[in-house]
């Protein structure tokens, strides 16, 4: 039996699936005092109408996100070894302390970090978190590596990020967003990590552990611990997985995913989700994090209600909860409530809500259906914004030009607790059909609990110079006699990400090759080698498709 579960802003859900069927489902709130609390609610629940033995617990989160939705990072000494020709004053989340020693394009450290100017410009005492971020890192990883035994020696750090290590890809900017993110969360994450396995613990769980990614596979949670920056995009990608287990669609579509903050959205082709081009953005600064292509609109159940010239708008501020569970301030829940559309809380108290937006001449559920309508509105101006970002992006290749992408949205997926009432509204303004998966209002559970393992790998072999480098895992090595070849290097990179996923004992699972490129070199008129740069990961996607779909 396959045990996901979702802690939210708001709520924590827990769904329990075997032979492709959901078994049972619990919504619990989410107790941010006390993590421990809520977990335990949602497993005591499933334990309790499921007594299959436990084969996989695989969990997702917005708890990361919204530390930095709510401006609760850590402070983080950023260390970054920039090279010549690079700057990036004012490119990055704070200032960075520039070091010198830099690798080349070609993987040659060309000078070495210097250890007395180390000791004289870094100045955080011990138990500080750091980033550490150089350029071309990913094809020599080296200077990096030796700025973190130096604060590991000199500073003893509660953690040190390395972005060479975050992702393979070239991308000097990106890798250091990314480096200093992951450090800024990696606290955050710790304690969300802590209260999971004592949870687990006390209710003697001791199935395997995983955490859902930002681009919809899973990782072990020991292998999270070092890349929480991945944590920041499960709450959405888990909603997209959720999805995919629960629809067969095959169209352009888009989907929602209501929540108590915010409604995300994601762009759909083919039935397959669309992946954000370089990366995922993180406050506004690109990151090397591979994600989905997503779009968050800060319209959800609690968001407040107010009129601004005269108009009805909801969200983007939240007040707490809706006055129909004792808020404060009227809510997109409370109009729900009083339409029929939503049934929790007060019913009392969420028309006293409406009664209070100042709109005359109208009845109370006149009022409500405004506030759906406004809602609606806003989510539609937010999906016309995305097909039109995804026609207008850069293209780089002829059959682009002659036959460019022009969308044609088909229909709206909505899933989450608030989804139906805007999803519907939403399909009818744009003309679109409207899907409702059942069990919808748990996706994010489902998908974390169906979701396949994944694993990715850059590969760089320069046969000129006898040395391959890989990124992720920190390598820079003599690159094997036989492995001079397309088909040598593609069986190199495939026996290095097995070995990696053995390591974190992800299974096997099936792997693809996302890109291959293959670049002479030329010396004096002759070609001297190859230079091939292959990635591979193991096949995303999810483990079954539900019955009930």
């Amino acid at each position: 039996m396959l045990l996901g579960i979702d802690v939210g802003g708001t709520f924590t859900d827990a769904v329990a699936i075997a032979d492709s069927r959901v078994l049972e489902t619990v919504k619990v709130p989410t107790t941010h005092e006390n993590l421990l609390i809520g977990i335990l609610a949602a497993l005591d629940h499933i334990v309790a109408h499921c007594s299959r033995p436990i084969s996989r617990v695989a969990l997702s989160t917005t708890w990361v996100t919204n530390a930095v939705v709510e401006d609760k990072l850590d402070a983080v000494e950023l260390l970054v070894m920039a090279g010549p020709g690079l700057n990036l004053e004012g490119l990055l989340p704070t200032q960075p302390c520039f070091l010198t020693g830099y690798v080349d394009h070609r993987g040659i450290q060309v000078q070495s970090p210097d250890g007395a100017e180390l000791q004289r410009r870094i100045l955080q005492q011990d138990g500080a978190v750091y980033a550490v971020s150089g350029k071309f890192s990913v094809r020599n990883p080296e200077a990096e590596q030796q700025v973190s035994a130096w604060l590991k020696a000199h500073r003893q750090p509660e953690h040190v990020t390395l972005g060479g290590k975050l992702s393979g890809s070239l991308n000097f900017l990106r890798r250091t967003n990314g480096a200093y993110f992951n450090a800024a969360v990696w606290r955050r994450f710790k304690a969300f990590e802590a209260a999971i396995r004592q949870a687990l613990l006390a209710r003697k769980i001791t199935a395997p552990l995983v955490i859902l990614k930002a681009d919809g596979g899973t990782m072990p949670l020991t292998a999270a611990v070092e890349s929480p920056v991945e944590a920041i995009f499960t709450g959405p990608a888990a909603s997209v997985m959720g999805i995919q287990a629960l629809t067969d669609c095959r169209k352009t579509m888009v989907s929602l995913d209501v929540g108590g903050t915010t409604t995300d959205l994601a762009l759909w082709q083919d039935g397959q989700p669309l992946l954000a081009a370089g990366g995922a953005f993180v406050e506004h600064y690109p990151t090397a994090v591979r994600a989905f292509q997503l779009l968050s609109v800060g319209v959800g159940g609690d968001s407040e209600v107010r009129l601004v010239d005269e108009k009805v708008v909801v969200g983007p501020l939240r007040r707490g909860p809706a006055m129909a569970n004792g808020g404060k301030a009227p809510t997109l829940s409370d109009a729900m409530i009083v339409l029929g559309e939503a049934s929790f809380g007060s019913p009392e108290l969420a028309k006293a809500a409406m009664e209070q937006l100042p709109l005359p001449g109208l009845t109370i559920r006149e009022k409500a259906e405004a506030v759906l309508q406004a809602a609606a509105l806003q989510v539609v101006a937010a999906i016309r914004q995305m097909l039109l970002r995804e026609e207008s992006k850069p293209v780089y290749r002829v059959a682009e030009i002659t036959q460019p992408v022009i969308l044609t949205l088909e229909g709206i997926i909505g899933v989450g607790g608030a989804a139906a009432p805007i999803a519907r509204r939403a399909a009818a303004l744009l003309g679109a059909a409207c899907v409702l998966p059942k069990h919808g209002e748990v996706a994010n559970a489902i998908g974390a609990a169906v979701s396949r393992p994944t694993l990715e790998i850059n590969l760089r072999a320069d046969t000129v110079t006898g040395r391959y480098s890989v990124g992720e895992l920190g390598i820079e090595a003599a690159l094997p006699l036989n492995v001079r070849t397309v088909a040598a290097v593609t069986d190199f990179a495939k026996q290095l990400l097995c070995q990696r996923a053995a390591e974190l004992k992800m299974g096997q699972g099936e792997s693809e090759v996302v890109s291959l490129e293959s670049f002479p070199v030329v010396k004096g008129f002759n070609r001297s080698g190859w230079i091939y740069q292959c990635r591979m990961q193991l096949t995303p996607g999810v483990l079954m498709r539900l019955e009930e779909a």
